[in-house]
This record gives C-alpha cells, structure tokens and sequence, in this order.
C-alpha cells in the first residue's frame, strides 16, 4: 500500500496535499490522506508504479519518474489483507508493504472520486505535526519524517551526483543482450509509415486487451490504430466530464440548502431567495418571523469540525419528539443554546 505526499510552500509554509476519507465503509473514516493505495498484485505491479497510477487516478496528477522519491518502506506480517496490523509470524494471514513517496506539487489537483475522498486542500506541515491524530496511520507515525524528508528533498533527489558504478552496470546489461530493442519493439521497422487518420480504422473495445498484452510486439500501424482509439475514448469521457462537474455543482448547492429542511416546504423557496446557502444562526434569527417560529423548537444537531479542531458548520434537524428538554441533552438542544454558543456557525 502506497502513500503519496505533494509538497509546495506558501508564504515560507511547507505544506502538503491532503483529502479526508469519507466512505464510512472504509478503514479510517474522516482520516486525511494523501494520493495512494493498493498495488495490484495479481498483475505483479510493484509499488512504484502503483503510486504514479493511484495519482492520476485519485487526482489527474502526472508524475515524473525523476522526482519521485521514495523515503519509507516496511513490510509487516498482519492479520488483515489491506491494512497493517502486526501480528507474530504464526497469526498472520497477510504480508503488508506499506511506502511513502516524495514528489512537489507542480500542478492543481482534480477532485476525481468524490464518493470516497473530500476536496483536496493544502495543509501546512506544522499544523499536521500538532494534529497527527487526523491522519492515517502510516502518515501519522511518520510526520516528522515526511517534514525532515521534505527539507533534504532537493539535496536527496535534484542534486545526487551520478551513480558511475550503476550507470556502467546497466551498460554492461544492455551490451549481453544487444538484439533485445530490435527485437521487442517491431514498430521499430517501420516507424517511418504514418497513415492518415482517415484511412486508419477504428478498433473494437473487445480488441483493446489483445493489443494491450502484446506491448512491444506491436506494429506502426497497430500502435496508430490504438492512438485513434485513444482519442475515442478521450471524447467519450469529456462529456462525462461536463456532467460529474456539474453534478458537483447542484451536491454543492443541495448541501448549502440544507438548513431549508428545518422549515416548511412551502417556506423554503422564500427562506432560500433571501439567505441564500449557510445561513448563521445569527443571520436567521434577525427575521422576526423565524425568530417567532422557533422560538420553543428542539433540534437534533451535530458539530462540524476541521483537522485543527476548528469548528467549521451546524448542521440542524427537527426531530419528531418535540418534547421540552432539561438542561443538557445529547444530541438535541434548544434555538436559544444555538443562538448563545453556534450563533454565527453557517448551517447546512
């Protein structure tokens, strides 16, 4: 299992990017992470590999091969297929890897998979040292490292010298087996032949794995086949694109007019034209009219919260029980407890 730390400064801040798991059905909900995940071991993906893919797809990230630096790696035997969890030898069902990877931060992260991760957000590493407990494990046990790791960053990875003794190793590698290129990349032979795209005919979905399990063994002609193929499906998912954007728009604004389900369905259209998304407590309560129609009302709510502890949103709802409360009650407290201590608290 791979973890992925970009890393940018702002303003002489180190920070880094992080996005909070939100599937309750996952292993440490609410965590923040970075890009990352599992390697597909059934197709012998190394670790490596697996990082830069989990990026792109977690992110649209590209990441150059160069600048990734790996700066933590541990295996342990565990009791539970993706998650660490050290055992003796003679409990264990799995053998976990778990790596943390380097590399800057060079271009604005895409918000891909919403059903499990939040927006991603720039974290200031100093925060994360004092809050470690809102991250994933394998973050949290090793912050100091990923803050002392970013420091060298650049001496570790943009200023090593050449490794003389493995650059001549590879060499004498590639001289033992000289008609391996010739042999493996048939496109080789005829890279000259470019065909019109017109004239180049498209290819079946089913067709794709066929070429797929014989790269290196391709022709000129089949790899254009595939280019064309290529840009057939890039078409097919911008619309998709345009729709899972605008989608996030209306989840966007259904989360903001949340606070509406508090009011009746025939107040809500005028209670959303005059105050918009998260209203305050404070904003709400200078209608009289709302004042009045709460003003012996009992709600369920919950508190919102960032990484730092931070309250960020109210969240409100009107339970069935109206029943008047005395003193304090978990999970249900009165319009005037919320006006005294949550008064300018957006709801949602």
């Amino acid at each position: 299992m791979t973890q992925l730390i970009l890393f940018t400064e702002i303003e002489n801040e180190t920070c880094i990017l992080l996005a909070q798991r939100i599937n309750p059905n996952k292993d440490f909900y609410l965590k923040l992470n970075g890009p990352g995940g599992k390697a597909v071991h059934e197709k012998n993906e190394n670790i490596d590999v697996c990082v830069i893919r989990e990026c792109f797809e977690e992110a649209e990230i590209v990441l150059r091969n160069e600048k990734l630096l790996k700066i933590f790696e541990e295996t342990c035997y565990s009791t539970k297929e993706w998650r660490a969890e050290p055992c003796l030898q003679k409990k264990a069902k799995y053998i976990v890897t778990l790596a943390i990877y380097l590399h800057p931060l060079e271009e604005p992260p895409k918000h891909i998979e919403p059903h499990t991760l939040g927006p991603w957000n720039l974290y200031k590493i100093k925060d994360l040292l004092k809050h470690r407990n809102e991250l994933v494990p394998v973050l949290e046990e090793n912050i100091e490292l990923i803050d002392r790791k970013i420091k060298t960053y650049e001496q570790d990875v943009l200023e090593l010298p050449i490794n003389i003794q493995k650059l001549e190793e590879i060499k004498i590698k590639m001289e033992k087996q000289p008609q391996r290129t010739q042999e493996t990349f048939n496109f080789l032979n005829d890279i000259d032949l470019e065909i019109q795209e017109k004239e180049i005919p498209e290819i079946l979905d089913k067709q794709f794995p066929v070429l797929a399990l014989n790269f290196g063994k391709l022709s000129s002609y089949e790899i254009q086949t595939l280019i064309k193929y290529k840009k057939k499906i890039q078409e097919s998912i911008r619309p998709l694109r345009r729709i899972e954007h605008k989608i996030q728009t209306i989840e966007k604004s259904y989360k903001g007019f949340k606070y509406l389900s508090i009011f009746n369905k025939s107040e809500r259209k005028i209670i959303a034209q005059k105050f918009r998304e998260n209203p305050t407590i404070a904003e709400l309560s200078q209608d009289n009219t709302i004042l009045h129609k709460f003003q012996n009302s009992i709600f369920e709510f919950e508190i919102h919260k960032s990484f730092t502890n931070k309250l960020t949103y109210l969240k409100l709802c009107l339970p069935k029980d109206q029943t008047q409360i005395n003193g304090t009650t978990n999970g249900k407290q009165t319009r005037e407890f919320f006006h005294k201590n949550y008064s300018k608290l957006p709801l949602i």
